[in-house]
Parts: C-alpha cells; structure tokens; sequence
C-alpha cells in the first residue's frame, strides 16, 4: 500500500483546505516563522468564504509588520478592506495597517468605519482606544481598550496597548501586570527586543512601590528658564536629588530622562536593571541595552519632580566624536514646552496660555511626539520632533519608496545616534518637505537614516527625524492639551 501510494500522481493528492491553511499559519507565526506564515495565509486567501479570506489577510499583514515590511502590510490591508469591507474585521485590519504606517488620522476614521459597521468589533475598540490615547483621552482609551480584552482575552497586542496607558496614567503597577500578560500570551520562544523590553519594563515599573511616580512638588503654573545653544543642542542647568548641578540637553527625540554613569555616581542614582532601548546606529542593529534607575528628585529650574524614571547611558559609546550628556523631555514629564529659539527662552505648563501662532500641525503622541508631513508632493509620513536632534532625515526605507534617478550618486555621511554610527547613512539630493502649506523645505539634500528599531520599538513606522536645524528658525510650541504642535517663524 505504501509504495502503491507513493506512485500516485501530484494531482491526485488533496490540497489543503483553506482552513488547513489557516493553522499551519497560526503554527508557523507562533513559532516565529513569519514569512513561511505568510506564504500559508496568502494561499488561505483564496478561499470564497469572506471571514476566512479576512482571517487570512489578517495573518498576511500580522506577519509583514513582525517583519516590518510596513509599506507591503499596508498594501495588503487595503486590498483585504478593498475586497470585503462589509466586514468591520477587513475595515478595522485596513486601519492597523495605516495606523502601523504612522497615518494615524486617516487610521482613526477606519477604525471608526469599522465600529459603525459592527459596535462590538475587538480590533477596531483596540484601535480606537490606542488613537484616543494618543490624543491623551485617557479614560475613553482606557474603557474602549477594555471592551477588546473583555472581547478577545488572548489577543496579546491589547494588553500591551492597556499597559501603556496604564503607565501614561501613572498605574504603575497595573501597567506592570498587564505587561505581565502580554509577555504569557505571546510565544514563549520569542526572544525579540520588543519582548525583553516588555519583561524589563515590567520589572521596573514594579520596583516603585507605593512611590507616586513623576510627582510633581513645585506649585506654579508655567517655568520659564534660558537656555543656550551648543553644537545644535538646547541646554539648560539643572539639578538632581537635590545639591548635584547637571547640564541637561532639551530632547523631545527620548521618551525618558537621560543621565551618563558619571552623573549618576555623583548623584547617587543606582541602577535598578538594565533594559533595551532603540535609536540611530549600527550598535545591536540600533538596539542597545542601558541601564535604567528612578531619580529621587529631579529639577529644571522652578520646576520640581519626584521619582522619575531615567535611563542610564552605560556602558558608554566610546567611537563617537563627542562624549554622551544627561537629556530631558518635558513631554515625558507631563508638561507642554514652547521653546522659542528667538529668545533662547523654554516655557514649560500643564497647559500653556493661548498664543498667536500663524501655522497648526495636529500632533500624536505615541511615545513621541509625531506630526505629518508630505515628501515630494505624494508620499506621506509621520516625522518625529526631536529638539535634541540635529538634522532634518528621513528614514531608509521611505527614501526606498521614492521616485529617484539612479544616476545620482548617493553620499555617504557621518550621523551619530543613541546606538552610535549609523554606517548606513547618506544624503538624499532635491528633496521636497512640507509640513503645512509654506512650512518645509524645497529641494533640498535630506539625511537618510535607518530607523528600523525605534519603528519596531514604537509600533509604527518612523518616516523621519525633524531636529534641530528646521527646529531653530520657528518658536516652536508643542502642546499636550491640544494634541497639536504650533510654529511661528522667528524675526
């Protein structure tokens, strides 16, 4: 029987069903198979049963984010929308998609498209809690990103998405539970960054106890302090647990304060445990671990903070031409900041007074704060405001998107990032950038850079960098409260 089986033709065996399919891409995703899982949901999709055509579709694009082929995800989703989008799991899948390539506003009406074809829908309540956080309404996200769980328990993606407005919410230990959750439900061989960085995160936000974190001691409303400007680096005076003076750089590019080993010896700051952060460099592929420890006391001139979280740059960058300073982001600390580079003046507050600005760019805050803008006239993406920054870059895989004369020669340039040397940079000639009408740049050579961990590490697609030289001919007001970023040009 054996060998009478072995002699009959190919066409006589019996594909697989569509079915089959989906659970051979579920097994190989689980173990971390991506583009096998891929190959499998894309023959699942050929089925003539719209819910497994979007199951399918689903896998396919779950699959290109892991391996953040963004472009090629967003793609997919659209076709997946574009074919059953009577469905609110293609509407909501389509939304992930955009919401993954940094479109966050066009994002936000799928998810709502796909709510108003089915209320229940757990994808599009996930997506439309993470939007609502981005815009700081907390207590919707919060209750919408419930409902997804209450829905789908086992979707690991929501419990990660509660912990992080969970942590924004300054729950830390409810953030740290549902971290706790993500890490059981994804697979147990998952060994990625975005994994050790949840374990770690997890582990450090318990450490605070019954510290209220980010404590805010100081009464007034607004801090004004000076600053100066050194090697296109905002700095300002500062002190730590109280007697150490540190000279911190504004840096709206890092989610958490910064300090170097040598400030926090002086200052007594020891490290808790050490954890993975992303940025520019070839050092881990753009991950490197540092070490992360909560500052007793914080102070930026009147402004007054207890127990904040901070990373530790150790061990150091050595093969860099100028050695690593402490940072702060106001944003990180729950302040709005208008930085007005005509005076050399920042103004921090909760909520900044009204003030006359010719230009307003809506702002999402997803860990940093994000604003669109158009390159080249049709290629959209969300840029990141980085005043610690220098440049004005875009990220390498946009610049791959584009339109380019394969004649111009590409130019290899020095950038150095929180993971050191980006070996990969060079200069993109006759770029144009605008961020609203009349606000960009035209025709101009762009740094383009590999942000491919920060875009893991953030959970969308970081387009490019806006920094320093763009930043200081505007007073630039980046605001919390209205979830938008205003510019007025200096003089």
């Amino acid at each position: 029987m054996a060998a009478l089986l072995l002699t009959l033709p190919v066409a006589a065996q019996k594909a697989p069903s569509h079915d089959a399919l989906l659970k051979q891409g579920d097994s190989l995703m689980s173990r971390l198979k991506y583009e096998d899982a891929y190959v499998a949901y894309r023959s699942a999709r050929t089925s003539d049963d719209a819910a497994e055509r979007v199951k399918a579709g689903t896998g396919m694009v779950r699959a290109l984010l892991r391996l953040s082929l963004y472009a090629e995800a967003a793609r997919e989703g659209a076709a997946v929308a574009e074919r059953d989008g009577e469905l609110a799991a293609a509407v909501s899948l389509h939304a992930d998609t955009l919401w993954a390539s940094g479109l966050f506003q066009e994002a936000e009406q799928r998810y709502q498209d796909a709510l108003t074809l089915d209320p229940t829908d757990a994808d599009a309540l996930h997506g439309q809690g993470r939007a609502l956080a981005a815009q700081r309404q907390y207590a919707p996200a919060l209750a919408a990103v419930r409902r997804a769980i209450a829905s789908n328990p086992r979707e690991s993606a929501y419990h990660y998405t509660l912990a992080s407005i969970l942590e924004e919410t300054r729950q830390y230990q409810d953030a740290a539970s549902a971290l706790d959750r993500y890490l059981i439900l994804i697979p147990s061989r998952d060994e990625s960054d975005m994994a050790k960085w949840a374990a770690a995160q997890s582990s450090f936000l318990r450490s605070f106890g019954d510290r209220i974190p980010l404590e805010v001691t100081s009464l007034q409303e607004e801090y004004v302090l000076p600053f100066r400007v050194e090697n296109d680096r905002v700095l300002v005076t500062g002190r730590l647990n109280g007697d150490h003076e540190v000279e911190f750089a504004l840096d709206t590019g890092a989610d958490q304060t910064t300090i170097t080993p040598a400030v926090a010896a002086r200052a007594g700051i020891r490290p808790t445990l050490t954890m993975q952060t992303a940025g520019v460099g070839s050092l881990g592929v753009g991950f490197r671990t540092l070490q992360v420890a909560r500052i007793d006391e914080l102070a930026i001139g009147d402004l007054r903070i207890r127990n904040v979280p901070s990373l530790i740059k150790s061990p150091a960058l050595t093969e860099i031409p100028r050695q690593e300073g402490a940072g702060f982001n106001p944003l990180a600390l729950g302040f709005s900041v208008e930085v007005d580079y005509g005076r050399n003046v920042i103004t921090m507050a909760r909520e900044l007074e009204p003030a006359d600005f010719p230009t307003h760019l809506p702002m999402r805050m997803q860990r940093l704060a994000t604003v669109r803008g158009m390159i080249n006239g049709t290629t959209p993406v969300s840029f990141v405001l980085d005043t610690g920054g220098t440049a004005l870059s875009v990220s390498r895989k946009v610049a791959g998107r584009l339109d380019v004369n394969p004649e111009i020669r590409q130019v290899p340039v020095r950038v150095y990032g929180t993971s050191g040397w980006d070996r990969t940079a060079f200069l993109f000639p006759y770029l144009d950038i605008e961020l609203a009408p009349g606000v960009g740049t035209s025709q101009r050579s762009v740094v383009v850079l590999n942000l491919d961990a920060p875009s893991a590490l953030l959970g969308y697609e970081m387009g490019g960098i806006i920094g320093h030289q763009f930043l200081r001919d505007y007073v630039v007001r980046i605001d919390l409260m209205r979830s938008e970023v205003s510019l007025r040009p200096i003089g």
